[in-house]
């Protein structure tokens, strides 16, 4: 079963360093997700998630953004015990990886 809510991850790569807060919700069958990156200089664009899918307690989904118009982000993530781990793929940038991320809401 996947688990909405809101997460707070641990993030550390060569474009941010930090806290991330990221939020799954679901409206009827559609999804939405929201990014938010404590202390950065720069706000999230927003995001738009399609082919979305369950298979047990893990979500894949594709997401696009105005950012990078016409690419598709990659979205795994697994919900186990109060806690998210898996990915995203971001085209130029590469795979975040989500560890450990605690539910905060």
């Amino acid at each position: 079963m996947i688990a909405l809510g809101k997460y707070k991850a641990k993030i550390n790569n060569m474009f941010f360093k930090g806290d991330a807060i990221f939020e799954l919700e679901k409206d009827g069958d559609a999804y939405e997700m929201e990014i938010e990156l404590q202390g950065a200089d720069f706000d999230m664009p927003d995001f738009k998630l399609s082919n979305t899918r369950e298979e047990g307690n893990t979500f894949y989904a594709n997401a696009t953004t105005s950012l990078l118009p016409g690419k598709d982000i990659d979205v795994e993530l697994t919900f186990e015990d109060g806690k998210c781990n898996g990915f995203l793929k971001i085209p130029f940038i590469g795979k975040i990886k989500i560890k450990d991320a605690e539910k905060i809401a």
